[in-house]
C-alpha cells in the first residue's frame, strides 16, 4: 500500500497552518495528491426556537461560513503552491448539520485523513464527536494533528501501541507506508506479561514481519508502573524522542453515539504528537 490521497480536514482554521505544515510534509514525502476540505454545514434546526429566528439569521451564517472557507482556501492553495504540492480544493455545502458526515464521505476514497484533535468542544460548528465518528465509521486511518505546537517533518521516528490485537494489528498495516518512510520504529507493549497472547520477546515476531517491509523496527516492552496505558505510550513517545504515535482504536456505541475507550480517549484528549487512530 501507498498513500496517493491525503485528505485534511479543513474546518479548525485556527489551526490550518499546523494542519498543512503535517498533510503538506507527508504528500510531499509520498508524492500523494491532496485534498483539502472545508464543509460549510446545513443550519442546524432546532424545533422550539425555529419560530423566533428570522430568516436573515441564518443568511448570515451563511455567509459567515462562505467567507471563512474562502481565506481557507486561499491560504491552502498558497501553502500547496509554494510547497509544490499535488492539491485540491474542495468545497460542500452539506445537506446535513454534521460536519463529520461529509468528512466521512470524503475519507472513504482517502488513503489517509488528517484532522485537528478536538478541542472538547464544538467549535467553527464542529460537533463534539467529530473524532470519535470519522475514526470510527469511516473505515481509514486518521491522523490527529495537536491543538499545540508546530510538527513539521513528523515521522521520522515513530512509537507504535502494540499488544497482538486486532486493533493494533490494523493501525500497525494501516500506517505501513508511514512506517517504511519513518528512521526508526519503536513497536511498544505496555506490560505485556499481563497479556495472555504475550510471547516470550514480546512483539518481536511483529518486528520481524514489519523488517520484511523494510521498516526498521524494534520490540520494546514497556512497564507503566501502575499509571493507564495511553499515558504510559506518551510517557514512552517522551522517552524515546519519538514525533508521531500510532495505535489501534478502541470503542464502542452507545445510544447512537460512538465512546472511546479508556487508553484511546487519553490519548485523543492529551496528545503531544500527531496521533495515527485506526479502527
Amino acid at each position: 500500500m501507498t498513500l496517493k490521497t491525503i485528505l485534511v480536514s479543513l474546518n479548525d482554521p485556527e489551526r490550518l497552518d499546523a494542519l498543512l505544515e503535517v498533510a503538506g510534509g507527508l504528500a510531499l514525502q509520498h508524492d500523494a495528491h491532496l485534498a483539502g476540505l472545508f464543509v460549510i454545514p446545513a443550519m442546524r434546526v432546532y424545533p422550539v426556537v425555529t419560530l423566533h429566528v428570522p430568516p436573515e439569521f441564518f443568511e448570515t451564517q451563511r455567509r459567515a461560513f462562505e467567507e471563512q472557507a474562502e481565506e481557507v482556501r486561499r491560504r491552502f492553495e498558497d501553502h500547496c503552491e509554494r510547497n509544490m504540492i499535488r492539491h485540491e480544493w474542495r468545497l460542500e455545502h452539506s445537506m446535513s448539520p454534521l460536519v463529520a458526515d461529509t468528512v466521512i464521505a470524503h475519507a472513504l476514497r482517502s488513503d489517509l485523513v488528517v484532522a485537528s484533535q478536538p478541542s472538547g468542544e464544538e467549535i467553527a460548528d464542529i460537533e463534539s464527536d467529530f473524532a470519535e465518528r470519522i475514526v470510527m465509521e469511516s473505515g481509514r486511518p486518521v491522523l490527529f494533528v495537536p491543538r499545540m505546537g508546530s510538527f513539521a517533518g513528523a515521522g521520522r521516528e515513530i512509537v507504535c501501541g502494540w499488544n497482538a490485537t486486532r486493533e493494533a494489528a490494523r493501525a500497525v498495516y494501516d500506517a505501513l507506508p508511514v512506517l517504511q518512510k519513518a528512521e526508526k520504529v519503536h513497536l511498544a507493549w505496555v506490560d505485556p506479561m499481563k497479556d495472555e497472547g504475550a510471547e516470550d520477546l514480546p512483539g518481536a515476531d511483529m518486528a520481524a514481519a514489519l523488517a520484511r517491509h523494510d521498516v526498521n523496527a524494534v520490540a520494546e516492552e514497556v512497564v507503566s508502573g501502575g499509571i493507564g496505558v495511553g499515558e504510559a505510550l506518551l510517557n514512552h513517545v517522551a522517552d524515546t524522542g519519538a514525533d508521531m504515535l500510532v495505535i489501534g482504536a478502541w470503542g464502542h456505541s452507545r445510544l447512537r453515539e460512538y465512546v472511546f475507550g479508556g487508553a484511546t480517549q487519553h490519548l485523543m484528549d492529551h496528545m503531544t504528537v500527531p496521533v495515527i487512530f485506526s479502527h
